[in-house]
């Protein structure tokens, strides 16, 4: 999992880390990678014992999760997660993107995150922002739809709808 943990996604930030949260306690091979401009993994921090509160202050007070000036930079932190952690993509791995996709006009480096993609076996992107807005101001994500695939996903129900897409009974 690859978070986007900015300001521009605060309100959501916290439903993404429950989400994180409720991963991690249920499948132990997850690993949890958090960004603004730059990634770094976070896993360590949603133990099996551990408090949400504290993981998300520990985020932000101890996760390399900025290098620049603090704003979503999505393309550097495509590019960080994979200079980092070039092992982690794998034929047998998925990975789930969760953020706005809203780049403050910066390069949005799509051609990293495809290559996210293909060394993935399964890869989606969810998305807290209205279909709507996709696309409007800074936001890249007509771009990254050429290449993942997103769902927009702000509440429980869309979550819900989204995990019985990915995960047909």
């Amino acid at each position: 999992m690859l978070c986007d943990v900015s300001g521009s996604v605060a309100g959501f930030s916290h439903f993404t880390l429950l989400l994180v949260h409720a991963l991690r306690q249920q499948f132990s091979r997850v690993r949890v990678f958090a960004f603004i401009d730059s990634t770094d993994e976070v896993t360590h921090m949603f133990g099996p014992e551990s408090d949400l509160a504290i993981a998300i202050q520990r985020i932000t007070r101890e996760a390399g999760v900025y290098a620049r000036d603090g704003h979503s930079d999505y393309g550097n932190a495509f590019v960080s997660f994979m200079q980092g952690f070039p092992n982690v993509l794998s034929p047998r791995s998925s990975l789930l993107v969760l953020g706005d996709g809203r780049t403050n006009y910066r390069n949005p480096a799509t051609d990293v995150l495809a290559d996210m993609v293909t060394a993935s076996r399964h890869a989606h992107w969810l998305n807290p922002e209205p279909k709507h807005l996709w696309g409007s101001g800074d936001s890249a994500v007509p771009r990254y739809q050429e290449v993942i695939t997103m769902h927009e996903c702000r509440s429980a129900k869309q979550l819900a709808t989204v995990i019985d897409q990915l995960l047909p009974v």
